[in-house]
């Protein structure tokens, strides 16, 4: 994400006031990879970043322990232009879209499974966050697998960006790279979209695999109750997703890149994230 799209992400964390704190909220998806690796080596292209800002809301924030935030949500949304993007007519109220300084903006409200992957969560049934949300059914957020491990491996980037009132060192909360390494195996196992494997093997390639290892192995996930199911996702996204030059990850990271050859950017792909899992055996985190 560009200096210029990193204010418009602040622009639109501050529209939401001084309410959120703690695990509640925190960017997920196509940004972080700018955010975890503030300056890539010499000669790395830049990420190849989007316009669409994911945010993954906690499941106590989604079932009414802290109701107020979804007005906070709402206003702040609108106060920048923001509404419900709309898909062949069906409004999808966890997609919200518009123009903002110039830029057109996709913000996507996400949360944690708690029924079914991939299915619009509506706020709990007869809870106080019904009844703070605004208009009934108005926002909702939409469940992504192990949306339950953010919370726990949320951590704080400081960025100084340009917002819409002027320079600021700016605090990020962003998932941690164990958690969103996890995210993404999980969305490269469920959908075809050529950027999740592009966006694991750039934040691979800008930290380096000892680096990456280390973020990885200093999250608290890994000693808690999650760490076998953490170990179990980075297994699954190195000894599978990426076990040959012909798996999944690296043809989606050639075919996005839309490389000639695609054999060398299927091999660097492989190697890169191969490096990664040395690296993580080496941390006794893999087998």
């Amino acid at each position: 994400m560009s200096e210029r799209l990193l204010g418009i992400a602040a622009d639109v964390l501050r529209s939401f006031g001084s309410a959120f704190g703690g695990r509640h909220l925190a960017i997920v998806g196509g940004a972080v990879p700018g955010l975890l690796a503030e300056t890539p080596p010499r000669g790395m292209e830049p990420h190849v970043g989007t316009t669409d800002l994911d945010l993954h809301l906690s499941l106590h924030l989604v079932d009414g322990e802290t109701a107020d935030y979804y007005q906070a949500i709402i206003d702040g949304l609108r106060s920048l232009g923001l509404g419900p993007d709309n898909e062949q007519g069906r409004d999808l109220k966890w997609r919200w879209v518009g123009h903002h300084r110039d830029v057109r903006l996709q913000v996507e409200l996400l949360c944690p499974v708690r029924s079914r992957a991939g299915r619009p969560e509506q706020p709990a049934v007869e809870t106080p966050a019904e009844a703070n949300i605004g208009p009934s059914g108005e926002i909702t957020a939409l469940a992504v697998g192990f949306g339950h491990l953010v919370p726990d491996d949320t951590v704080t980037i400081l960025r100084r960006v340009e917002t819409m009132s002027g320079g600021l060192t700016y605090e990020f909360p962003v998932a941690g790279l164990a958690s969103w390494l996890c995210l993404k195996s999980d969305a490269i196992m469920r959908r075809e979209k050529f950027k999740d494997a592009y966006d694991v093997v750039w934040v691979f390639d800008a930290l380096g695999p000892d680096a990456a290892s280390e973020m990885v192995a200093a999250s608290p996930l890994l000693v808690g109750p999650f760490a076998d199911e953490v170990r179990a996702q980075l297994a699954l996204l190195v000894d599978d997703q990426f076990r040959d030059e012909e798996s999944v990850g690296p043809t989606a990271y050639a075919t996005f890149l839309d490389a000639e050859p695609a054999d060398g950017a299927r091999r660097h792909a492989l190697g890169t994230v191969v490096a990664f899992g040395r690296a993580l055996k080496a941390r006794g985190i893999a087998r």
